[in-house]
C-alpha cells in the first residue's frame, strides 16, 4: 500500500522482501510515481514496473535491485506483459488508449569468443550512446539511431552483460554468451550416394551445442540432432562423385577438416578367372569403377570375404555353393549394386 501526503504524488518506491532468518525489511527501490504494475523477464534478470503518475516504465536489475533505466511511454501506464522470448515488453497506456512497446534485446545473443560477431542492440535513447559494452571489454559501433545500435561484438568469455552508456546513464539490455570455437574429429560414414541418402551421419567433435548449419561442399546436410559431442545429418545429393569438405557452423563459429566422398553406384568390366570349384575358397579379381567403397560382394545371394585394393579393383573369394553352374556375382556400394558379371561354379569331381 502506498500513502502520500499531498496532491502532488512523492515518487514511490517498490518493496522486496527477501525471507531472511527473521523477517526483516527488505531492499527498497525508488521507482516512478504511482506505480500500477509489475512483471518479470523470462528467466527474472529484470522486473518492468508501469508508473502511472509519471508516464513511464522503470527496469528494475534483479541483481542489484537498482534502476537502470526508466523509459517514458503512453499517458497512464498500468499494467505491463512481457513477450515470451523476452525481446519485447507490452505497456497499457490507459489514458492515452494505446498499448506501448518496449524492445530491448540484444540480437543474437550469443558470437564467438574471437569477437567479430554483428550485434544488434535494440532500446530507447540511444542516438547519443558513447560506449557499448560487452562485460568490461568495448565494442565498436558501425550504426546507431534512437532506438538500435549495431556493434562488433568484442574478444571475450563466458555470460556477459551488454550495456550501454548515454549522456543520461548506463543501462544494462541484454545479456551475451560467449561460444568457443567448435573443431571436428571424425565423420561416419566417410561415404555416401551422390544422390544423397535418408542414413544418419554421424560428425564428432568438441563445441558444437547449437550447431546452426552442416554443409558437405556447398549443400546443405539436414540436421537431425545436435549435442556439444557430436552432430547427426542427413546428406542431400551432390552434382556429381567426389569428396568434398565437411563444414559445421555454431554461434561459436565455422570448423572444417574433415571430407565427406559422394560416390556413384559401382560398375564392374571384369571378373577373373570366372570358375571354380562348389567348395569355394577361389580367389577372384573384380575390375571396374567405384570399387573403393564396396560393402559386400555376393556369390548368388552368398556373402563373400573380400578386400578392396583400389577403386578399380576388388579381390573376393567364392563361399562354397550347393550345385554347380552359373551365378551372378554382385558388388554393393553406397550408392546401390550392380551385377559383376557371371561365375560358374564347377563339381570338385569335374576339376
Amino acid at each position: 500500500m502506498f500513502a502520500f501526503t499531498s496532491d502532488i504524488p512523492a515518487p514511490a518506491q517498490v518493496r522486496d522482501f527477501e525471507l531472511r532468518a527473521a523477517f526483516a525489511a527488505g531492499a527498497v527501490i525508488p521507482v516512478g510515481v504511482l506505480p500500477q504494475g509489475i512483471t518479470l523477464s523470462p528467466g527474472g534478470a529484470r522486473a518492468y514496473v508501469a508508473n502511472r503518475g509519471s508516464d513511464t516504465v522503470s527496469v528494475i536489475d534483479t541483481a542489484t535491485h537498482t534502476v537502470v533505466e526508466n523509459i517514458g511511454v503512453g499517458a497512464g501506464p498500468t499494467g505491463l506483459a512481457v513477450f515470451p522470448d523476452g525481446t519485447h515488453a507490452y505497456v497499457v497506456n490507459a489514458e492515452a488508449n494505446t498499448v506501448g512497446v518496449i524492445a530491448t534485446t540484444v540480437i543474437p545473443d550469443q558470437g564467438s569468443t574471437a569477437g567479430g560477431a554483428t550485434v544488434t542492440v535494440t532500446g530507447h535513447h540511444l542516438a547519443n550512446a558513447s560506449a557499448v559494452r560487452f562485460g568490461t571489454a568495448q565494442a565498436a559501433v558501425t550504426a546507431n539511431t534512437d532506438t538500435s545500435l549495431t556493434v562488433t561484438s568484442p574478444a571475450g568469455g563466458g555470460v556477459v552483460p551488454v550495456t550501454v552508456t548515454t549522456p543520461g546513464g548506463t543501462g544494462f539490455l541484454g545479456t551475451f554468451y560467449y561460444v568457443p570455437l567448435p573443431a571436428l574429429t571424425g565423420i561416419s560414414p566417410a561415404a555416401g550416394p551422390v544422390g544423397g541418402s535418408d542414413d544418419e551421419i554421424v560428425i564428432t567433435g568438441r563445441n558444437l551445442s547449437g550447431a546452426i548449419d552442416v554443409y558437405f561442399g556447398s549443400t546443405r546436410a539436414v540436421i537431425q540432432s545436435v549435442s556439444d559431442t557430436q552432430v547427426t545429418v542427413r546428406a542431400a545429393g551432390a552434382p556429381g562423385p567426389g569428396g568434398v569438405a565437411v563444414t559445421v557452423i555454431t554461434a561459436g563459429g565455422s570448423a572444417v577438416g574433415l571430407t565427406y566422398t559422394y560416390v556413384s553406384q559401382p560398375t564392374v568390366t571384369d571378373i577373373s578367372p570366372n570358375t571354380g570349384p562348389t567348395s569355394g575358397g577361389t580367389i577372384v579379381t573384380i575390375t571396374g569403377t567405384g570399387l573403393a567403397y564396396a560393402e559386400q560382394v555376393t556369390f548368388n545371394g552368398v556373402l563373400a570375404p573380400f578386400e578392396i585394393v583400389s577403386d578399380t579393383s576388388v579381390v573376393a573369394t567364392s563361399p562354397p555353393s550347393g550345385a554347380a553352374g552359373p551365378v551372378t556375382v554382385m558388388v554393393t556400394g553406397p550408392d546401390g549394386s550392380t551385377p559383376s558379371g557371371g561365375f560358374t561354379y564347377v563339381a570338385d569331381s569335374d576339376i
